[in-house]
């Protein structure tokens, strides 16, 4: 650790860390204790930003091994979570999150997919079946003696995040907790109004031509307006995936290249310029040099944290992405546009279907009249 803290190219700001941060007081006290230092002993601190901070920098220094760290936080989170709660809560909670919820973010991990994601919403259920569980018991009921009526009169009397409880209550139904309830989920409405075409080329050539916006804010604006790539891939690219082919410029993502376009290929460029000092550490490799580096060493910036910073700029990311498909989907075959985001078949087909004409209804008429003028 000591080498790595002594060639930080930023030595001013190393020693401003060193002597005025509570991370580093923390790092003082868990050398001084003289206990070892391992996750389970940052997994018993107080969570916060301190601790999430210290953890990253000994995994960064090669001290402590990596790990899932939004997936292996849950766990300590939900049993300090239900250290309070009566135990029948925590009976059905538990196995639920660590057999249902943790293992399928899992398998999605293992195949190299964001879990940042999953880790908030696998929060966000906890809660809200902790939120459950305890309106049936102001009401003195259990899983076994709920009914339909009793379901739709918590439904009704919330928001529509309650209709999220429906994976829950299957999962309880299978194992006999609970009868069948119908139950289903509600897709939230944003009530975002969608960029026309003309809206998105206008707002592009400001990212792209102007010096209003922060560098960071201009390009991440401009990948989404562009190829509508998801915030979740936009945070996760490196100076390493913008690559030379002779005289053009691509952007690397898992399995497809896209061709930048000159202005687009400076824009990313004096971004990775300009982030290659901003760490307090330097990069353990070229390919972890983060276009959008986070406050957490070694990590790309969170998600809160990305779309915090777009909406501080008047930038709303879900109507642009929007926008940036549609215009895709209208113009590609859908293998064409799976292969070139990287995203799966069917989203592809999704955005194809919501976008060109259904030709069924004709082909089905032409096939009749085919059929008829054959026959006379």
């Amino acid at each position: 650790m000591i080498d790595e803290l002594t060639s930080t190219p930023n030595p001013v700001r190393m020693l401003t860390w060193l002597q005025t941060t509570t991370c580093s007081q923390l790092l003082g006290r868990l050398a001084a204790s003289g206990e070892p230092i391992n996750h389970t002993t940052l997994d018993a601190l107080p969570a916060g930003h301190d601790e999430s901070y210290v953890r990253a920098l000994l995994v960064r220094t090669n001290v402590l091994p990596p790990r899932q760290e939004s997936l292996d936080r849950i766990s300590p989170w939900l049993d300090r979570l239900l250290a309070e709660r009566p135990i029948r809560h925590a009976q059905l909670l538990q196995p639920y999150v660590q057999w249902e919820l943790l293992r399928k973010a899992r398998r999605q991990s293992a195949r190299r997919r964001s879990v940042a994601g999953s880790a908030l919403k696998i929060r966000a259920e906890a809660l809200l079946i902790l939120e459950f569980l305890s309106w049936l018991d102001s009401r003195k009921l259990t899983l076994a003696t709920l009914c339909q009526g009793h379901l739709e009169d918590w439904l009704e009397a919330g928001p529509a995040r309650r209709h999220d409880l429906c994976m829950f209550l299957t999962w309880a139904h299978r194992r006999g907790l609970t009868g069948a309830h119908d139950i289903t989920p509600v897709r939230s409405s944003r009530n975002s109004r969608f960029l026309t075409d003309d809206e998105r080329w206008a707002q592009l050539r400001e990212c792209l031509n102007s010096d209003a916006f922060p560098l960071r804010v201009r390009a991440g604006r401009a990948l989404t307006l562009l190829y509508g790539l998801p915030a979740s891939r936009i945070r996760h690219l490196t100076a390493a995936d913008i690559q030379q082919n002779g005289t053009e410029s691509y952007l690397r993502l898992r399995t497809s290249a896209l061709f930048l376009p000159p202005r687009m290929a400076d824009l990313l460029t004096e971004l990775a310029n300009t982030t290659r000092d901003e760490p307090l550490l330097p990069p353990s490799a070229a390919t972890q040099q983060w276009l959008f580096p986070g406050n957490i060493p070694g990590q790309p910036m969170s998600a809160p944290g990305f779309s915090l910073l777009m909406r501080r700029h008047g930038f709303h990311v879900q109507p642009a992405r929007i926008a940036a498909l549609v215009a895709l989907a209208e113009k590609l075959p859908a293998p064409v546009l799976a292969e070139l985001l990287d995203i799966s078949i069917d989203t592809a087909h999704k955005w194809a279907a919501y976008t060109q004409p259904n030709w069924s209804a004709y082909l089905a008429v032409r096939d009749q009249d085919s059929t008829r003028d054959t026959k006379e």
